[in-house]
């Protein structure tokens, strides 16, 4: 896998998830873009690359949001390990394999984000001047979390299937290969 187009893509999907969220939201509802991304490269890199490149995309995604650092990264990384896992038995090109892949890791993120939410709720925001506070607590609901995986799988055909298009920028490995340099 290319690395420099690793990082335009999760720099441009970073770039789109956060300049235009705001205006993408539907009933409270965001989509994932970077979680489709994460989808991406987990379906087509190999396992080591695909595992470590979801993780520190998770981790960017941790340094620019109001969650608690590592969040992202750990539900990315569960996303990977479960896409990594059905690399062999899907079709990567197929839309209902995207809708249904970006259905089960919008709901694994909404999982990991909802248990954290409830063992670590988040608490009202206290400014060092003791003034009002400049950014207040985000609770997630567990309705807005599977409204935003519903929406982040009806976008994955038509995201990914462009993303499936551009596969040879990132030169991923092709199967046969990594098994036969396994075996080696």
């Amino acid at each position: 896998m290319r690395w420099i187009a690793w990082f335009i893509l999760a720099y441009v999907s970073l770039g789109v998830q956060l300049g235009l969220g705001g205006y993408w939201r539907v009933a409270g509802a965001a989509p994932g873009i970077v979680l489709l991304a994460v989808i991406f490269i987990a379906v087509n890199a190999p396992r080591d690359s695909a595992l470590l490149g979801c993780f520190v995309m998770g981790a960017m995604q941790d340094l620019v949001t109001q969650q608690p650092m590592g969040l992202y990264a750990i539900a990315y990384g569960l996303v990977a390990m479960f896409v990594v896992g059905t690399q062999t038995v899907v079709y990567k090109r197929h839309p209902l394999t995207h809708f249904s892949l970006g259905l089960v890791a919008g709901l694994m993120v909404a999982a990991v984000v909802l248990v954290h939410g409830w063992i670590h709720p988040p608490g009202p925001a206290i400014p060092a001047d003791g003034g009002a506070a400049a950014f207040p607590a985000v609770r997630l609901t567990p309705v807005i979390l599977f409204k935003s995986a519903l929406y982040t799988a009806i976008l994955a055909p038509l995201v990914l299937g462009l993303l499936q298009r551009l596969e040879k920028i990132f030169a991923f490995e092709p199967q046969r290969r990594r098994k036969m340099a396994s075996r080696r």
